[in-house]
């Protein structure tokens, strides 16, 4: 058994004897200096520009849906071996998200306020839950359901507010669009600038 346990920690050391920590390619680098450069330039492009990129992302949107509306449809046709409901659905879902598309491209302000509405009634939803839950769980300490009535609440005064002013919505979004892409700007200048640790057998 010492003789076993001797053999593999000998192993071992000539292992890591065999290799040698490098920095990755020079290439990968300046890709991830210039990316990180892209990335923080954007996010201050969409915290300068909120309309513009409110019109961009629902323009991607609409693109999106039209195109998953028409793979639907191909699909429901198509597949012969599926059965004619699933097939109905598919084709029926590809024409929902098709009109969806159109609508968004042809009316932005609508769809943007549409989609303003429908994540505040979900975060109203969220929020009767967390009040619903912490009444009703009796199985959970004292402080953990006081703590979710308390945070329901909140959540069910920011979704009034959401449905109440659509623009801090809009704001928001935007504003942690533009967050997320700084710091992950700077993530990737920093990668470039030290350099991922790679593994070479000598």
């Amino acid at each position: 058994m010492k003789t076993q346990f001797g053999v593999f920690m000998y192993k071992y050391y000539i292992n890591c004897m065999e290799t040698e920590v490098q920095k990755s390619p020079a290439g990968l680098r300046i890709i991830q200096f210039i990316m990180g450069g892209i990335a923080i330039a954007l996010s201050g492009f969409v915290l300068a520009n909120p309309i513009t990129t409110a019109w961009f992302f629902l323009t991607f949107l609409g693109i999106a849906l039209i195109v998953v509306g028409i793979a639907n449809i191909i699909g429901g046709i198509s597949h012969r071996a599926a059965p004619k409901s699933t097939r109905a659905i598919n084709i029926g879902i590809g024409i929902v998200a098709i009109i969806g598309g159109f609508f968004t491209l042809v009316h932005p302000v609508a769809a943007l306020l549409s989609l303003i509405w429908f994540i505040s009634i979900f975060v109203f939803i969220y929020g009767a839950g967390l009040i619903a839950t912490g009444i009703s769980n009796q199985n959970m300490g004292k402080g953990a359901r006081i703590a979710r009535v308390i945070i329901g609440a909140i959540v069910l005064i920011f979704s009034g507010l959401l449905l109440e002013y659509p623009g801090l919505t809009l704001s928001m979004a935007v504003i942690f669009l533009s967050i997320n892409l700084f710091i992950q700007g700077i993530e990737n200048i920093i990668s470039g600038a030290i350099g991922h640790r790679i593994s070479k057998v000598v």
